[in-house]
């Protein structure tokens, strides 16, 4: 039974750190955007170039240099001029990425390739491998250490499989040496040679076999297939013509490569395409069109998707967003999670709600709702259906804002009842904070009249899921009350990483004087014109070029706790206004487009509208056609439409997998220096 989104399948949990250390989270999952097999588009010439494979006839995208290469989704794509850049499908929306750092030469950047689905880009330079984020977060560095990759090589032509394997020329000595390809395993961090004599590699879209370049006993290069580990080598290509560049369709039928017709002045430089069952071969343009020809790639046509989380009302949502994160006991849904715990707010009270998620993402497990005086029926059958008997249910808040009867029920229903409190809201987050970590990594301090932007930093808080090492504290306007001073003044800022959000929380940080902290310290402000402008601020410090984000209405805090709660560990928590999308979510999906896939909306249609959701679709895919809406009605997929994802996690070869995507904050945009 499939149960669960198919984005929390689809994200690429496996995450490069800043630090350029490939890290794998639980569940890594796929380099791809949709369904395996995808649809074919059109195909993409170096400068932009795009060709209709059934009648040669071709368009040119603007902004588009050489070695472009398509995003898995094909929303978005790359190329490289002076610097790498990205655009829509369209030519919109350009990024360019910062130059590379820590590399042997300032080379040209050549051979792009996205990586991870589409989080990150690796490319060439110099005959050294570079990567870095899709969205330009951070500058490009070497792949490979210098063990791996010493100056008496040349690595190029980098090509990605479905599960995260980079293949690569190798020549040794120089780059005009005698070609292999390698193969670099992020997890297993291996350099190992699969093929010898043998250039351009490019992996099938299952990533069960390398297309590569190898000269035929003529010296004519002609095309041949393998398995991806290098054995049951086959020619694909024969005779006089030479042929270079191969690319795989996405339906993996057909290899789209260059045909040249001499290696003299007199060549003919065509578009061909090769079936990989018959080896016929398909002329796509002729020599009026030769000039064009270069670096061929199919457009990937893949389906993202939106996804609605909601139940008849506010509460409703709230369980709706447990459901579908967290298994029910005794099952095992692939895409879901073990709760181990679980964290209870007063449903009415939003200034005790706004920290829950940070501990919820340490503590596992999932932010419910409840009323003051004692536990709804809605929460006491949540908690039944998945959260083991014996385990931990936190109380957020005094008696006065969960009475003691709420504990008592939860010792009844056999829960061990764990209050955090203080005199007020703040001294409570406080609370909240030191539960979370005795000695904070990070520590976020929001407004704590400021909902939506301390939900949104409850968020990140909570990131990195059981590894998370920092919370949420709270001011009281532009000023900290004493408890939040006294926790701030026993933390060290040069060990704990302080980010205000909001103009508020910076100016309460920035005039109060602590004892015990240097003259000089540094703090990282993150502020925004409204609340879609803050939670997208925090986005973009918090989290590399996430798979999946979770949005909710401006009006509707409560969807906010659910959405945050729920979303914690997968990406960021956006919030929008009605009706249409705030266009600063419109903007930083658009920018996104090449890693994000899905989108969860939190509540009705009264709280994000039908049109903003549409919207959201088209940011982060090729076109409103390669679009899913996926609804889950109090947290479970319809009947209706059980039997279709099932299919469609079935043609991706793959089940639907689920982990923390992790934290990744750009200290450096922000870090600022303030003296007491």
């Amino acid at each position: 039974m499939f149960t669960r989104r198919r984005a929390a399948a689809l994200a690429a949990a496996a995450a490069l750190a800043a630090v350029g250390t490939l890290v794998t989270a639980p569940g890594a999952a796929a380099d791809d955007a949709g369904p395996w097999p995808g649809t074919e588009g059109r195909i993409l010439n170096d400068g932009g170039l795009l060709i209709d494979p059934a009648t040669g006839a071709g368009t040119v995208i603007p902004n588009v240099g050489a070695y472009a290469a398509w995003a898995p989704d094909g929303s978005r794509l790359i190329s490289t001029g002076s610097q790498v850049s990205s655009v829509r499908a369209g030519g919109s929306g350009k990024i360019t990425l910062p130059r590379a750092v820590g590399v042997r030469s300032s080379a040209p950047y050549e051979d792009l390739a996205f990586w991870w689905g589409g989080r990150y880009v690796v490319f060439s330079t110099g005959g050294q491998l570079v990567h870095g984020p899709s969205d330009g977060s951070w500058a490009p560095r070497p792949l490979l250490t210098a063990a791996q990759e010493p100056a008496s090589v040349c690595d190029s032509e980098p090509t990605v499989s479905v599960g995260g394997l980079l293949a690569f020329e190798r020549r040794t000595g120089s780059c005009t040496g005698t070609p292999g390809v390698y193969v670099f395993d992020g997890t297993a961090r291996t350099v190992k040679r699969v093929l010898t004599d043998a250039e351009q590699p490019a992996y099938s879209p299952d990533g069960t076999k390398l297309a590569f370049v190898r000269k035929d006993t003529d010296g004519n290069p002609q095309v041949f297939t393998a398995k991806a580990d290098g054995t049951d080598v086959k020619q694909l290509t024969s005779g006089p013509n030479r042929y270079a560049n191969p690319s795989w369709s996405p339906t993996g039928t057909r290899i789209v490569l260059d045909a040249h017709t001499s290696p003299n002045s007199d060549d003919v430089h065509t578009l061909a395409s090769v079936d990989v069952a018959t080896g016929t071969l398909t002329p796509v343009t002729d020599a009026s069109r030769s000039s064009s020809v270069n670096n061929p790639s199919y457009q990937p046509l893949r389906k993202n998707s939106t996804v609605r989380v909601w139940g008849a009302d506010a509460y409703a949502t709230n369980i709706a967003s447990s459901r579908w994160t967290w298994n029910t006991l005794g099952q095992s849904v692939p895409g879901l999670m073990n709760a181990k715990s679980a964290v209870l707010v007063n449903r009415d009270d939003a200034a005790y709600s706004l920290t829950a998620p940070a501990l919820a993402g340490k503590k596992a497990g999932p932010v419910l709702m409840t009323p003051r005086t004692g536990l709804s029926s809605a929460v006491k059958k949540e908690l039944g259906r998945m959260l083991p008997k014996g385990r931990t249910v936190y109380l957020v808040g005094g008696t006065s804002v969960l009475s003691g009867t709420v504990a008592t029920q939860l010792k009844t229903l056999g829960y061990v009842p764990k209050r955090l409190s203080g005199a007020d809201r703040y001294a409570t987050s406080v609370a909240v904070a030191k539960a979370v970590a005795s000695a904070p990594e990070y520590v976020f301090l929001a407004g704590g009249s400021e909902v939506r932007a301390a939900l949104s930093a409850a968020a990140a808080a909570g990131a990195d899921g059981t590894a998370s090492a920092g919370s949420v504290v709270l001011t009281n306007g532009n000023k900290l009350t004493t408890s939040v001073k006294s926790y701030l003044n026993s933390l060290n800022p040069d060990k704990t990483m302080v980010v205000t959000v909001g103009s508020a929380a910076t100016y309460a940080l920035t005039h109060t004087s602590y004892s015990r902290w240097p003259s000089t310290y540094s703090y990282y402000p993150i502020s925004g014109a409204n609340d879609a402008a803050i939670s997208v601020n925090i986005a973009k410090f918090w989290w590399t070029a996430p798979n999946l984000a979770a949005l909710a209405s401006t009006g509707s805090w409560r969807d906010g706790v659910s959405g945050a709660g729920a979303f914690n560990v997968f990406g960021p928590l956006l919030w929008t206004s009605r009706p249409a999308l705030s266009s600063e979510v419109n903007s930083y999906l658009a920018r996104e487009s090449a890693s994000v896939v899905s989108v969860a909306a939190f509540g009705t249609t009264g709280s994000v509208t039908t049109g903003a959701l549409n919207t959201v679709g088209a940011s982060i895919s090729a076109g409103s056609k390669y679009v899913d809406y996926r609804p889950y009605y109090n947290g479970v997929v319809p009947n209706s439409a059980r039997t279709a994802l099932s299919a469609g996690a079935a043609s991706a070869g793959m089940l639907p997998r689920s982990g923390p995507a992790g934290a990744d904050p750009h200290l450096g945009d922000i870090r600022t220096r303030q003296r007491q």
